[in-house]
């Protein structure tokens, strides 16, 4: 699921979204949590399957990704280095008869993550990130790219957790002769069933600079702690505005040791 492809303005801002998906989230719900990994401890997060699906008007879009990944160590108590990949990334797009297919691996992500702020009911972080161009076969854009995210726990009531951020990126443009700001925000409200399983349900926006209308999806899914060190996470997502992905499952794993 790669940030750019240089095809109509409507399938390029559904395959741009879906890259800032991988980019940002490879773990439970796409929204960051504000947890860091202890020193000396390494956390995998993966997305091991993701399908973008789009159908409008006789024009159709596909993107399947398997094996987004993102490893993180911790630094510090509240501060930790992630390095992520995008290790293969299928496209298609049939625009009235006219199709185009792109196959290869994604890009390079690195990311920190300073948890700054914490008490008994509220936590705040920051994850500065870049994007290091590396993909092969035309799955994306092969600009550096980077921008900020602001994730915020808050623990409500019971087991019940709110998590919510909010991004600016800078990217690389539709008509790929510069870069603009793309903005997201999103929010999670997750409720444990048992120490081991939990549901959510998850709400995001994402809009690029100038007259693009704002794509919004929202989503429920089911997290399943396996072991301590093993966690299965299970989602679909539907587009709720007409610039949207009408479609998007994904299955997630979480490793750690």
């Amino acid at each position: 699921m790669p940030p750019h492809l240089r095809t109509p303005s409507r399938v390029r801002s559904l395959i741009a979204l879906a890259g800032l998906v991988l980019a940002n989230s490879v773990s439970a719900q796409f929204t960051e949590v504000t947890s860091t990994v202890k020193p000396g401890s390494f956390l995998l997060e993966m997305d091991a399957l993701s399908l973008v699906i789009d159908r409008e008007a006789g024009d159709k879009s596909t993107a399947f990704a398997a094996g987004a990944f993102l490893v993180t160590t911790g630094l510090t108590k509240n501060w930790d280095l992630q390095l992520g990949a995008e290790l293969f990334i299928s496209q298609r797009i049939d625009l009235g008869g006219l199709k185009e297919r792109n196959t290869g691996i994604g890009d390079i992500y690195v990311r920190t993550k300073w948890r700054f702020y914490e008490d008994e009911r509220f936590e705040i972080a920051l994850i500065p990130f870049a994007k290091i161009p590396s993909n092969t076969g035309g799955v994306g854009n092969d600009s550096v790219e980077g921008g900020l995210i602001v994730p915020w726990q808050a623990y409500l009531f019971g087991a019940v957790t709110l998590n919510a951020m909010v991004e600016v990126d800078v990217v690389r443009n539709a008509r790929d002769d510069g870069y603009g700001l793309l903005w997201y925000g999103s929010a999670a409200l997750s409720r444990e069933l048992t120490k081991s399983l939990a549901v959510y349900a998850e709400i995001d926006a994402a809009k690029t600079s100038g007259t693009a209308p704002w794509q919004t999806t929202v989503g429920l899914g089911v997290y399943w702690s396996v072991t301590p060190f093993l966690a299965w996470d299970f989602a679909v997502y539907r587009g709720l505005s007409r610039v949207s992905p009408d479609w998007n499952p994904v299955v997630r794993v979480n490793v750690g040791f």
